[in-house]
């Protein structure tokens, strides 16, 4: 969709210059853009090296294997109809957005839908798998790290300053919306695929 989008809209606005006499502008426009952009990009690519270095430290200590130990029981609770490959994956997708590296969740989050998949008709999403969207969405993170490093790339003077408010805001949406999440899926309804 966004394909088609952008497309259209450059088009446009490239019309509306030509019509109303400001080319210029719209030329001016896209070169500063581009300028704003890289400038961006380098001081977000620093930031990014940093916290992708520090989640390799982590990597190699029992960190990561003690947070999926104490998530076991929650991950067994909620996802009980799962395989135990499924429930690794769901761990390794919570673990990874509690500590702030959405680009890992992500390929994490995709392998345990498609575990569960397998397990559940693949014309329909089960409970587990409605409660896993839910609450791989929600991401309850100690470091939001994207933000962070979107903050200060932009020249923000205390970018970590987010921090106590994303806990507290990540807490709530989570307890609110599982609650309610928990409460709509029941136990064997499944909802088919748009």
């Amino acid at each position: 969709m966004l394909n088609k989008i952008w497309p259209i809209m450059i088009v446009i606005s490239i019309l509306f210059g030509i019509f109303t006499g400001r080319l210029d502008a719209v030329n001016d426009a896209i070169y500063i853009s581009l300028e704003e952009t890289v400038n961006m990009c380098i001081s977000f690519i620093g930031v990014m090296c940093f916290w992708n270095g520090m989640i390799s430290i982590l990597k190699n200590t029992k960190i990561i294997e003690k947070l999926k130990n104490i998530l076991k029981p929650l991950v067994d609770k909620f996802f009980s109809g799962e395989t135990e490959k499924a429930k690794e994956f769901i761990s390794l997708n919570i673990i990874s957005n509690i500590i702030g590296i959405g680009n890992a969740s992500t390929p994490m989050g995709i392998r345990a839908m498609e575990e569960m998949e397998k397990t559940n008709n693949k014309r329909k999403l089960s409970k587990s798998m409605n409660l896993f969207v839910l609450l791989n969405t929600l991401s309850i993170q100690l470091i939001p790290t994207t933000v962070i490093s979107i903050r200060t790339s932009m020249g923000a003077e205390s970018s970590g300053k987010i921090i106590i408010p994303v806990w507290i805001v990540s807490i709530l949406t989570f307890l609110i919306i599982m609650t309610i999440g928990l409460k709509i899926f029941g136990e064997d309804e499944k909802n088919e695929f748009v």
